[in-house]
C-alpha cells in the first residue's frame, strides 16, 4: 500500500507550483495510529492505490498527521502543528482533514494563506462556506480565494435531521459552549419553531449539542432522570466520538445518533468500498472511513481536471470546487442489544 512522505523543504509560496514529479496529499486526522483515525487514513491509502497512485505525469506521495482526539475540548495546538507540517511540505497539494469543526477553525486559515485546499470529511460549521457570522465566510481566507470543501452536509442540515431524529412532538436543546456548538443550536431553534420548549421535563425528545463526550454522558445521565420519557438525540460529533459506548444503561436505550456516515452496505459504491477495504486491511472499517476514502478521491477528480497543471495549488482549489457537489445526507441510529438500528435522518 501507497505511504510515501513528502520532502520539508521551509514553507511553501501561497497557491504556487510544486516542483517535481510528485505531489504530496496529506491526511488530517485524529490519531492516525488507531481507532477512527487509523481507519481514515487507510481509506485515503486505499483510494490513492485505486487510483495507480498516479494522476497523469505525477506520482501522490501520501502523509498522516495527527490533529487532535476527537470527543473532549481539544486546544489548538495540535491542528495548529498538523496544518504547520503540511505548509511546510513543498510538495503538498492537498488535505484530506479538519475532521472537527474546532480543528478546521484553527487549521483552515493556515492552509488557506498558504493556498493549499483542505477537504473535510466532518466540519460542518456553516460558516465556513455561509454567511453565519458577521465576516463569515470571508474571514476564514486571508488569501482572499476559497480554498475549503466538505464531504458531508453542514450544520444546517445537520440541525434538520436531528429534528427528525427526535419526531414530531416538543423538543428541548442542551448544548456545550462552543462557537461551532452554538451555531449548530441556532439553525436548530430555527428549524424546531414552536416546538422548542426550554423545560426539558416538557420535552418528548431532548437534543445535545457539543464535542465532549465526557459533558454528554454526564448530561445524558442526568436527562435520564429528569426527563424519564424523551429520546435523547446526540449530534454528529458525539456520534463519531464514541458516546455511545459511554453512555449509562438507561440513557443508551433511548439514545438516537445522527451521523454523517451513510448506512454500511446501502449502496453498490458502499459496498465496493468495504468489501475493497476489508480485503486490502483484513479489518471491516469504520462507518466514518468511507468519508475520508470519498474526499481523497474527489482530491484525485481535482487533480485530473487540473491535468498539465496538477502541480499547481491554486488550479486544484478551483478545479475542486468546480465538482457537482458531494452527497451530503445524515442518518440516524439506535444501539439494540450492541448492533445499530438504522431509523433513517
Amino acid at each position: 500500500m501507497l505511504a510515501g512522505c513528502g520532502s520539508e523543504r521551509g514553507v511553501i509560496t501561497a497557491g504556487g507550483r510544486v516542483v517535481g514529479d510528485n505531489l504530496t496529499v496529506y491526511a488530517s486526522v485524529p490519531n492516525p495510529a488507531k481507532g477512527l483515525g487509523r481507519d481514515m487514513v487507510d481509506a485515503s491509502k486505499l483510494a490513492i492505490a485505486q487510483a495507480g497512485g498516479r494522476v497523469g505525469d505525477y506520482g501522490i506521495n501520501f502523509v498522516a498527521v495527527d490533529e487532535g482526539a476527537v470527543g473532549s475540548a481539544t486546544a489548538r495546538v495540535k491542528p495548529a502543528r498538523a496544518a504547520e507540517r503540511a505548509i511546510r511540505d513543498a510538495q503538498v497539494i492537498a488535505v484530506v482533514g479538519g475532521l472537527r469543526s474546532d480543528a478546521a477553525m484553527t487549521s483552515l486559515p493556515l492552509f488557506n494563506a498558504a493556498g493549499i485546499l483542505l477537504v473535510s470529511p466532518g466540519a460542518g460549521y456553516a460558516g465556513f462556506t455561509d454567511a453565519v457570522a458577521p465576516g463569515e465566510p470571508e474571514r476564514w481566507y486571508p488569501s482572499g480565494r476559497r480554498t475549503f470543501g466538505r464531504v458531508i452536509g453542514d450544520d444546517v442540515a445537520q440541525a434538520r435531521a436531528l429534528l427528525r431524529a427526535a419526531g414530531d412532538g416538543r423538543v428541548a436543546v442542551e448544548a456545550e459552549a462552543e462557537r461551532a456548538t452554538e451555531e449548530l443550536v441556532d439553525a436548530l431553534r430555527v428549524a424546531a419553531g414552536g416546538r422548542l420548549v426550554t423545560d426539558v421535563a416538557r420535552a418528548d425528545a431532548v437534543i445535545y449539542a457539543g464535542s465532549d463526550v465526557r459533558s454528554a454522558a454526564g448530561v445524558a445521565e442526568s436527562l435520564a432522570r429528569e426527563a424519564p420519557r424523551a429520546r435523547l438525540v446526540f449530534c454528529d460529533e458525539l456520534t463519531r466520538a464514541d458516546l455511545a459506548e459511554r453512555l449509562p444503561a438507561p440513557a443508551r436505550r433511548r439514545a438516537v445518533f445522527v451521523s454523517s456516515a451513510p448506512e454500511p452496505g446501502t449502496t453498490p459504491e458502499l459496498r465496493a468500498f468495504e468489501a475493497a477495504f476489508a480485503e486490502q486491511f483484513e479489518r471491516p472499517p469504520d462507518p466514518y472511513a468511507v468519508l475520508a476514502w470519498r474526499a481523497t478521491r474527489r482530491v484525485f477528480d481535482a487533480l485530473e481536471a487540473a491535468g498539465p497543471r496538477a502541480n499547481l495549488r491554486r488550479d486544484v482549489a478551483e478545479r475542486y470546487l468546480a465538482l457537482p457537489p458531494a452527497p451530503e445526507a445524515f442518518t440516524a441510529f439506535r444501539l439494540r442489544d450492541g448492533e445499530r438500528e438504522y431509523v433513517g435522518g
